[in-house]
């Protein structure tokens, strides 16, 4: 297949010095290749190694660990998408903020980012904590994109996070979800047609996913049919500078290799996470 026209990694970390050096130490006990890459690397050298790697845009994701560290956070990523406008900033929020509501209204209209992003294992929340509940609400009604981890529980030493999911479907069934990591290793991929039917504001973000599906893999068949059916609801992530795999080249060589047709390469590259985005690159 040719290269696709644009390539839009629709899920990275790009975030202050303190906590991009936190998140590679994380991640280096897991992929040891990281060891070669420097603790004090900048947000802007990161993104200048993905676009050389051959990234256009990016969805850049950065969530509070503690309460009160929203607006400084949100704020943090208008300033960065400020200077790098290859960046489509989403913003957070912690469960315990105080005045959730205005923390929205500032994100949204105020700072004009894109959509939310929320990681339940990392935040330390249930996915329908009752503190939530109103932010799913306002999300709903707004109708910008919502990025909600979910699976990899054993790499994270959690329960799995799919029944909480999916009664998350069930009750706000007209907010834009986007499904990070598809649950993976939690919800066979062979379930994921019938909820795609069911759920027309659902995307599957296919982040961390595609490294295991390698042509010959055990899961290669069952993706590869998810996307024949729903490409246009689906999108890559990197999860850089925390992926699968060191360089990040790695994992955008990744989705050649799985998409099975050139219309579906070309959706899961960059359509979808256009479109989402308010892109207009056709």
């Amino acid at each position: 297949m040719a290269a696709p026209k644009y390539f839009i990694d629709a899920h990275v970390h790009l975030m202050t010095p303190y906590r991009i050096r936190g998140g590679i130490k994380w991640i280096r006990r897991m992929v040891k290749e990281y060891e070669q890459l420097d603790l004090d690397i900048s947000p802007g050298e990161l993104l200048e190694q993905m676009k050389q790697a051959g990234a256009d845009y990016f969805f850049n994701y950065f969530y509070p660990l503690q309460p009160g560290e929203s607006r400084e956070i949100n704020r943090w990523q208008r300033e960065l998408a400020d200077r790098y406008t290859e960046i489509i900033p989403f913003a957070s929020l912690h469960p315990g903020d105080e005045y959730k509501e205005r923390i929205i209204d500032e994100a949204l209209d105020g700072l004009k980012l894109k959509g939310f992003k929320f990681h339940p294992y990392i935040q330390n929340f249930d996915i329908l904590d009752r503190r939530m509940l109103k932010i799913y609400e306002i999300l709903q009604a707004r109708g910008c994109p919502v990025n909600i981890h979910t699976g990899f529980a054993r790499f994270y030493g959690k329960g799995s996070l799919t029944g909480d999911f999916l009664a998350l479907l069930r009750n706000y069934p007209k907010m834009q979800i986007i499904a990070a990591h598809l649950l993976y290793d939690d919800l066979p991929y062979e379930e994921w047609p019938g909820i795609m039917e069911q759920y027309p504001n659902l995307y599957l973000d296919t982040t961390n996913t595609f490294f295991f599906c390698s042509p010959g893999s055990r899961d290669i068949d069952g993706v590869q049919r998810i996307i024949e059916k729903y490409s246009k609801r689906m999108l890559f992530g990197s999860d850089y500078p925390m992926g699968m795999a060191y360089p990040v080249r790695l994992l955008y060589e990744q989705v050649a290799r799985v998409c099975p047709n050139q219309d579906t390469l070309e959706d899961v590259a960059w359509r979808t996470a256009a479109g989402l985005a308010g892109l207009d690159l056709t």
